[in-house]
């Protein structure tokens, strides 16, 4: 009877050990699982990290191509502005260059119509001396 007792104290010490081993594989997985999670997580905060940085960065650069735009859409409205002027001073200046050539037609006109009255006026007094 103590025999039997011994061996099913035997089985059952067996029974727990190969239960403890288990155990230890199965602890031994969850750790292995759980450094992987962490890792992973370590990794994913990394990348979480440098999104945010890259978006922070691409941001200020967004910015500061929104302040360029602005920039050049100021000098544009002054240079369109400019153009505007320099255009309205060009049509001052062709009207004065169109009066001047009317001017100086006009004169033109007059003076061959001088030139022809003297011409005139000189026939009139070699005949006359004649």
């Amino acid at each position: 009877m103590e025999w039997h007792r011994e061996r099913d104290l035997d089985v059952r010490v067996q029974e727990l050990e190969r239960r403890v081993l288990a155990a230890q594989d199965e602890t031994a997985v969850a750790r292995e699982h759980a450094d992987t999670l962490e890792h992973e997580q370590t990794m994913l905060k990394e990348s979480i990290d440098s999104l945010q940085q890259a978006l922070a960065a691409s941001g200020q650069l967004l910015a500061l191509r929104d302040t360029q735009l602005s920039d050049l859409n100021a000098e544009l409205a002054i240079e369109e502005q400019q153009i505007e002027t320099l255009e309205e001073q060009l049509k001052t200046w062709q009207e004065a260059l169109n009066q001047r050539d009317e001017r100086i037609r006009t004169l033109n006109t007059d003076l061959t119509n001088a030139r022809q009255r003297l011409d005139e006026a000189i026939v009139k007094l070699k005949a006359a001396a004649r």
